[in-house]
């Protein structure tokens, strides 16, 4: 690898389409059964489907601030997080607002809709919700790839007669406010922000039905990031963050965080393989665009390649197919994979430092998860890191 300065991503973040639509419609959305999911996504929001994923058009998806075009950045607003868009206002990141009767008797409670745990913490269940918190899920997602354990012990049930398995527990989870810094103990109940009647969730839910534990995070990081002392944190002062840094929030190991300017596709594939075993990651690493089509130091194109701006992506591992080199990426909406120069087929993750063990094969795309070529990965992508 080339001599590289560390760099950072600064605060991206963006909303999840599919949760603000359940949002807005109040009701849960099986997404496998429509046929035209873009057609309903814009119909939902009220905004052109290929114009919501930069925020140079002004998409709802970009609540916390707006791009400049002429200085090439992405600027907060002042934290009312209230847009307009024609007729269509909406107080995007205070989706309890939008939950509290405005479609047509629904309310928001604090239930408990399930059990920490169904199974060993996986990539699959962080799935982000209605917040521009991508950079906070995408990391737990790398970490419950790289390393699954590391989630499930840092949580405890503060009673011994608690049980996380059961459910209706007062977890304690542990977040570092630096590497190598004490950890901080969080403590929260299991009741969470559901939009009634229906336990629709507005907030980071699991890909698996029945199991809580990416929400309860998601709970207690809100609570520990805002300082609120009491078990109803408000996720509306929640914006964009950089996923390493939650990574060392999570995990208190090292910082490494660098820009793809300047590297190869091949310098940056080689780099992921550095961190892999096999061809999955054991560093957990995340990687992010930029902040819009606009800022790329070469032409791209952030409304028709499936790729999201100002977005945290997982880095899951590498693929190799036909002399072509691939990054693996997980997109944290669990949807929305990349179609740009994306390799469609079975993906086998394996570690071949430890007999050659099958980790999971996935027939690629498939749960937000893509293999996009290591050329366009860098010029689509500003940043990429890991902690160790």
């Amino acid at each position: 690898m080339v001599a590289m300065e560390m760099s950072g991503p600064g605060n991206p973040g963006v909303i999840n389409p599919y949760a603000l639509v359940e949002v807005k419609l109040g009701r849960k959305v099986d997404w496998r059964r429509i046929a035209n999911r873009k057609q309903f996504i814009q119909t939902v929001l009220n905004f052109p489907y290929e114009k919501l994923f930069d925020p140079k058009h002004g998409s709802p998806l970009f609540p916390a601030g707006r791009y400049d075009e002429k200085r090439k950045a992405f600027f907060p607003h002042r934290h009312d997080y209230t847009l307009v868009n024609g007729d269509n206002r909406l107080d995007l990141l205070n989706l309890h607002v939008l939950g509290a009767g405005a479609f047509g008797g629904t309310t928001q409670e604090w239930v408990d809709p399930g059990v920490f745990l169904t199974n060993a913490p996986d990539f699959t269940a962080p799935v982000q919700g209605g917040l521009p918190d991508c950079h906070f899920i995408s990391a737990m997602a790398a970490l419950a790839w790289s390393n699954p354990y590391a989630i499930q012990h840092a949580a405890r049930p503060v009673s011994p007669a608690d049980a996380l398995v059961t459910g209706g527990a007062v977890d304690r989870v542990f977040f570092y406010p630096g590497t190598g810094a004490a950890p901080q103990a969080v403590e929260v109940t299991e009741l969470l922000p559901l939009i009634e009647p229906g336990n629709l969730y507005q907030y980071a839910r699991s890909g698996h039905d029945g199991e809580i534990w990416p929400a309860v995070y998601e709970k207690a990081w809100v609570k520990w990031f805002t300082g609120d002392a009491g078990d109803q944190p408000d996720y509306g002062k929640v914006t964009g963050g950089d996923p390493v840094h939650d990574l060392v929030s999570l995990t208190g190991l090292n910082y490494n965080s660098y820009a793809t300017a300047g590297l190869t596709g091949d310098q940056l594939w080689t780099a992921v393989r550095q961190h892999c075993r096999g061809s999955w990651t054991f560093n957990p690493m995340v990687a992010c665009t930029y902040a819009s089509s606009a800022a790329a130091p070469t032409p791209i194109d952030y409304d028709t390649s499936g790729i999201v701006a100002w977005h945290c992506y997982a880095i899951l591992g590498w693929q190799y197919v036909n002399n072509t080199q691939y990054i693996v990426l997980r997109n944290p909406w669990g949807f929305h994979e990349g179609t740009l120069n994306v390799d469609a087929g079975p993906w086998t993750s394996f570690d071949q430092f430890d007999g050659g063990d099958v980790v999971g094969t996935l027939n690629l795309p498939e749960n937000g998860v893509f293999a996009l070529e290591a050329s366009t990965f860098q010029q689509y992508f500003g940043w990429y890191g890991w902690v160790d």
